[in-house]
C-alpha cells in the first residue's frame, strides 16, 4: 500500500511538473515585434502599433491596419522561441560584401518585460543564425500575405536590379 501512495505521488508530482511547464511555454501577454525587413528595409510589420507597409518599388510604400489575431501571434511566438530569439545571436557582417540595393532587417521584440533591438543586411556567406531568422521572416511575412489587409492593398509597380 505504501508503494501505491508512492508511485501516486510520483505521477501527480508529475502531472504538476508538466503543467507548470507547459504554463510557461505560453505566449506572453506582453508579446510584441516590429520588423522591418527587404529592400532598404522598406517593408514593416509592427504589433506594437498594429500596421504592416508593403513596398510598392516605383510607386513608393503604403501601410495599412493589421492586428494580427491569437493564434498567429501564438504560431509567431512559438517559432522566435524554437529559435531562442532573446538570446545573443552571429550577426556579424563580413568586411567588403556589399549588396546594391542593400536588403535590411531590423528587428524589435518584446516579451517577458525585456526588449531586444538587433539587425542585420546582405551577406556573402549568411551565417546559420541570420539563415533562420531569414526563414522566420519568410514565416511571418507568409502569415502577413494571406490577410485580406494585405490583399486590398495595391500591386508592387516595377522591381529593384
Amino acid at each position: 500500500m505504501n508503494l501505491r501512495r508512492i508511485v501516486l505521488v510520483i505521477m501527480l508530482l508529475g502531472g504538476c511538473s508538466n503543467e507548470f511547464d507547459n504554463t510557461h511555454k505560453e505566449m506572453p501577454a506582453d508579446f510584441d515585434f516590429s520588423l522591418k525587413y527587404g529592400v532598404y528595409g522598406k517593408e514593416e510589420i509592427n504589433t506594437f502599433k498594429d500596421f504592416i507597409v508593403k513596398d510598392l518599388v516605383e510607386d513608393g510604400t503604403v501601410q495599412a491596419s493589421l492586428i494580427l489575431n491569437e493564434q498567429d501571434m501564438i504560431d509567431i511566438y512559438n517559432e522566435m522561441k524554437t529559435l531562442n530569439i532573446m538570446d545573443e545571436h552571429e550577426l556579424k557582417k563580413e568586411e567588403g560584401c556589399e549588396f546594391e540595393p542593400p536588403s535590411l532587417s531590423v528587428w524589435e521584440i518584446h516579451m517577458n518585460g525585456e526588449t531586444k533591438k538587433f539587425s542585420y543586411q546582405g551577406y556573402c556567406e549568411t551565417p546559420p543564425d541570420v539563415l533562420k531568422l531569414y526563414q522566420l521572416e519568410e514565416f511571418i511575412r507568409k502569415i502577413i500575405i494571406h490577410k485580406e489587409e494585405y490583399k486590398k492593398l495595391p500591386a508592387v509597380n516595377g522591381g529593384y536590379e
